[in-house]
């Protein structure tokens, strides 16, 4: 999962990750570091919503495994 930070640049400040690699890589800037501290606190927040619900839908896919039925259904032939 990404961690988003607040890091210190000439003119102000930004906004970044740390990629698998190990460089930073920004995503805004920001003018002070209350700003692009509630900012990475936001894309944080939002990205621990969006992962809770990838697994609620994985969880919700696998739900009815018991219970599954055809798609379709005929009624019976009475002339057969």
């Amino acid at each position: 999962m990404l961690n988003h930070t607040a890091h210190a640049i000439p003119g102000g400040y930004a906004v970044a990750y740390k990629r698998p690699d190990g460089t930073l890589c920004a995503v805004m800037d920001c003018g002070t570091r209350g700003a692009a501290e509630r900012e990475a606190q936001r894309l944080n927040e939002h990205q621990q919503a969006q992962h809770r619900a990838a697994q609620l839908a994985g969880l919700r896919q696998h739900a009815y495994s018991d219970n599954r039925r055809p798609v379709r259904w005929f009624e019976p032939d009475a002339f057969a």
